[in-house]
C-alpha cells in the first residue's frame, strides 16, 4: 500500500529548517511505498508540487521555513507506472476557482465504473487513486 504524511503548524511562527521535519517523514513513510514520492503546499498562494518516480529517501523536499502545511505521499504502485510521474501522488486538481492537491490511500476496485457512471473526463492519468 502507500503512506501519507504531513503536517500543519498551528504555531503561526517560521520554524528553521522545515523542510528536514518534511524529509524526515518521507523517510520513515518509505516502509510503505518506496516507488515514488511527492508532497504539496501552497507558497504565497501557489500551489506547489514536487513529485518524483523514486523513493523519497533518494528525493530532497525543500520548502520555505514559513511553509504552514505539507501534505505528502509515498507510493507503492498497484495500477498505473510510477515512472510515468503523472500517475504518482499529490494530484493537482481545482473546484471552480481553487487549487488544490489530492493524495490517496487505499485501492479502488470499482474506479473504471466510476468513471463511466459519473462521466468523468478521459486523462493520461492511470490510477484508481485519480478517479
Amino acid at each position: 500500500m502507500c503512506c501519507l504524511f504531513g503536517f500543519y503548524n498551528y504555531s503561526g511562527k517560521s520554524i528553521g529548517n522545515l523542510s528536514k521535519l518534511t524529509n524526515s517523514l518521507a523517510v520513515q513513510a518509505t516502509v510503505r511505498g518506496t516507488d515514488a514520492a511527492g508532497i504539496a503546499y501552497n507558497d504565497n498562494n501557489k500551489l506547489i508540487i514536487h513529485k518524483e518516480p523514486k523513493s523519497a529517501d533518494k528525493i530532497t523536499f525543500k520548502h520555505p521555513d514559513n511553509t504552514i502545511c505539507v501534505t505528502g505521499h509515498t507510493r507503492h504502485s498497484t495500477q498505473g507506472s510510477y515512472k510515468k510521474n503523472y500517475n504518482n501522488h499529490p494530484f493537482p486538481g481545482r473546484c471552480q476557482n481553487t487549487k488544490f492537491a489530492l493524495t490517496h490511500n487505499g485501492v479502488l476496485m470499482n474506479d473504471r465504473e466510476l468513471k463511466l457512471q459519473y462521466h468523468l473526463p478521459r486523462t493520461k492519468v492511470e490510477t484508481d487513486s485519480h478517479v
